[in-house]
């Protein structure tokens, strides 16, 4: 038999099971009040009105028990169905009028159990009720009863059969899609740990190419002063000095580079906005920023991006630049996102431009978001860097 799995969401045939509930309750209800005024009334009219009531009760786990867990436990459920079938058989047994409540069992039984187990409860519920109706209420047209309720029972399969397909078909693709929703969880972790792997890699090719070298060419100076007559000290101190700085700016870069928090509570526009502001303060060089189009959230990716392609841009603007002013652009188009960043510093010959280590990460970031970056520049017209990100209409975080 095929197992099912239950989804957090109900189901669409859970979500109307009130209908099949209040359905029930109004048969016996309808059933008392029936019975209640007719003429003559039955003697026993109050173990009517009990075994009535412990139908009632009987039916209340079905309000709380899901479908799933019946349809996975089929014989637990027929069980608990005899002693429905024995309460209802009582109330059959006082009026013929309860032949109503069959309105309760036959719902019940094709939208909990499985199509195979929910025929053969019908064949013999349809058969026990039969032959109970004719013991109790003999008739010369039982055959016309009998063929009437083989159809009720044939039209019931076959509805019932069509309403099991559904359920199967239903939890099938719910299944898959649960599938694919826990295969793409480990895919996100996978690649958050494949970051987190590039990112130390980065950050240790960062150490060995830039610090490392530093402080070798720190510890080289020195010595050589150590050594050098009066009038070599000083420069080789001023050297030593030199690479010293050249380390502080490689390490408030490496420190700006590891700064995801800045995405956490704010937008990609408020945290370039507070680095910008934080940079322009340390290196006396006024920012402004633009931003054209309609704001709208990224995904948390590219956004993470884009705010270390602007770490890295303003990075290289401090370190070869010397521009006195920056102009941050943010442009939100229906199909595209550029970011701009442009200053009026030294600037350089693209085409002999060298693809250092930050040039190459900040082109690498682009093309992971399948977007481009465009460097254009001329000596003494200064340097504008354009990320172009391609919007897509669904984006997985």
């Amino acid at each position: 038999m095929t197992m099912l799995q239950q989804s957090k969401t109900p189901e669409v045939w859970e979500q109307w099971d009130w209908l099949w509930h209040f359905s029930a309750y109004g048969l016996l209800i309808l059933n008392v009040i029936f019975v209640y005024n007719s003429d003559p009334r039955i003697i026993n009219f109050s173990f009517f009105l009990v075994l009535s009531v412990l139908l009632g009760l009987w039916y209340i786990p079905f309000v709380n028990i899901s479908t799933l867990r019946i349809w996975d436990h089929p014989q637990r459920g027929v069980l608990y169905l005899v002693l429905g079938w024995a309460i209802w058989g009582g109330l059959i047994s006082l009026t013929a009028d309860s032949l109503l409540l069959i309105g309760i069992f036959f719902p019940l039984v094709f939208s909990r159990f499985p199509i195979r187990w929910a025929t053969g409860i019908t064949f013999f519920q349809t058969l026990g009720l039969y032959f109970l109706y004719i013991l109790l209420y003999p008739t010369e047209h039982w055959l016309l009863i009998l063929t009437i309720l083989l159809g009720l029972l044939l039209i019931s399969t076959i509805i019932g059969a069509f309403i099991s397909s559904i359920i199967l078909q239903s939890t099938d693709r719910q299944r898959l899609i649960d599938d694919l929703t826990r295969s793409r969880a480990s895919l996100m972790r996978v690649e958050r740990e494949a970051g987190r792997l590039t990112e130390r890699q980065r950050l240790a090719r960062d150490i060995h190419d830039t610090l490392a070298q530093h402080f070798t060419s720190i510890i080289v100076h020195l010595a050589a002063a150590k050594h050098s007559n009066p009038e070599s000290v000083q420069s080789e101190v001023q050297q030593a000095e030199d690479a010293a700085r050249e380390g502080l700016d490689e390490i408030r870069r490496i420190v700006w580079d590891m700064q995801p928090e800045q995405m956490e509570k704010a937008s990609l526009v408020e945290a370039v906005e507070e680095l910008a502001a934080r940079w322009s303060a340390e290196n006396s060089v006024q920012v402004k920023m633009n931003v054209t189009g309609t704001p709208h959230s990224l995904p948390s990716s590219a956004e993470t991006a884009l705010l270390r392609i602007s770490q890295e841009a303003m990075h290289n603007i401090h370190k070869h630049a010397k521009a006195k002013n920056v102009n941050i652009t943010f442009s939100f188009m229906e199909d595209l996102f550029v970011m701009d960043i442009a200053d009026d510093g030294l600037g350089f010959e693209p085409s002999n431009i060298k693809n250092g280590f930050g040039m190459k990460t900040m082109r690498d970031r682009a093309e992971e978001l399948s977007g481009t970056l465009t460097i254009e520049s001329e000596r003494g017209a200064g340097t504008a860097i354009a990320v172009s990100i391609p919007m897509k209409e669904e984006h997985d975080d």
